[in-house]
């Protein structure tokens, strides 16, 4: 298992464990009643992100005034305590799935059941469970401003790079392909590998956006997303390219471009130099004779069509780039590498 996995699991169960301990202490300290549930509320409050926590924050504070009155108002009338707690916790579903705000039902449902365990329903005991929801969520909030962010961003930067090496390992397979045919058997396994790699980042840059106030961290979310729409043209590259039985006069120029334009790239340019020498490949395909064979012809069109493929790869980059606020321009091309790469280097640095 990855141990950076492990360290941040240990990580947020230790905040888990101080945080719900603390809150219970601090509890009995202050004489409140029921002083497990402020352990309980941080700890379903540490689940979340930072930002969550804000949000979560403001809508438990609400939804604690809904439950309160559901319960001051339906406990009295009714007879039976089982049955009031059944109609309250009906309507805060009710309320809750309306208003989008399910996450706050595990808490507001911990409120109901001491209410449910009391006979008071008074401005004392109402203020006592107000103070262990406060006390439950301040400490939360404390404690999620604790994060390493300097290492979620190197973190986040070295899976660039990361990404970076394994998208150019995919183009070399077809760039191989096309000079032997020879096939990897295991580029499908491979392909599938690099697939989980690039959601596990974009996953990993959402929490880092999540746990950050910062300006700028959707650019990381922006950039593997880039990365998966440009993953998923070329692995159906893959496929097509697997399609061709003879390799026709043509595919000489494509795998030319590969290798020149694509692998020889700055990871910070606009890839406006490679999206015109591509036009004028396609030009010089409409000015080829016409195929003399059916397998000519079918190959021919399958380049054509990888062409295509190429040039929606370089688009992709194009759009991101020139979405990136000045600030985020900046951070994308501290990054990059500052001279040209020879091709049997290119494996270690950025493509399109």
């Amino acid at each position: 298992m990855n141990i950076k996995y492990i360290k941040k699991k240990m990580i947020l169960g230790g905040k888990i464990g101080i945080g719900s301990s603390m809150a219970i202490f601090l509890a009995h300290l202050f004489a409140l009643q029921n002083p497990m549930g402020a352990g309980t509320i941080t700890l379903l409050t540490l689940l979340t992100t930072k930002k969550g926590t804000i949000k979560l924050t403001i809508q438990r504070l609400v939804t604690f005034v809904v439950t309160v009155l559901l319960c001051v108002l339906i406990y009295p009338l009714l007879q039976s305590d089982f049955l009031a707690f059944g109609i309250v916790i009906f309507l805060m579903v009710l309320v809750t799935e309306f208003t989008n705000t399910q996450s706050t039902l595990s808490v507001n449902a911990l409120i109901t059941m001491h209410f449910f365990t009391t006979t008071s329903y008074d401005l004392a005991f109402i203020y006592n469970e107000f103070c262990i929801l406060v006390l439950g969520i301040v400490i939360a909030i404390v404690l999620n401003m604790f994060n390493d962010y300097r290492a979620m961003t190197v973190d986040l930067v070295s899976k660039v790079r990361e990404m970076d090496t394994e998208m150019l390992k995919i183009l070399a397979e077809v760039v191989e392909y096309m000079e032997s045919q020879k096939t990897n058997t295991q580029i499908w396994k491979e392909l599938s590998i690099v697939e989980e790699q690039l959601q596990q980042c974009l996953i990993d840059s959402i929490e880092f956006q999540e746990n950050t106030f910062s300006d700028h961290p959707q650019y990381f979310i922006d950039y593997f997303n880039m990365r998966i729409r440009q993953f998923h043209i070329i692995h159906n590259l893959h496929y097509e390219i697997r399609k061709i039985r003879t390799m026709p006069v043509q595919a000489k120029v494509i795998k030319e471009f590969l290798q020149v334009c694509c692998m020889m790239v700055f990871e910070h340019e606009m890839p406006h130099t490679q999206m015109k020498i591509l036009a004028e490949i396609f030009e010089v395909m409409k000015d080829e004779p016409m195929p003399k064979t059916r397998e000519e012809f079918e190959s021919r069109a399958l380049l054509y069509h990888i062409l295509m493929d190429l040039e929606d790869v370089l688009k992709a980059k194009e759009q991101f780039i020139s979405n990136l606020d000045p600030e985020a321009l900046k951070m994308y091309r501290s990054s990059s590498t500052k001279h040209v790469i020879p091709i049997e280097e290119a494996s270690t640095k950025a493509v399109f």
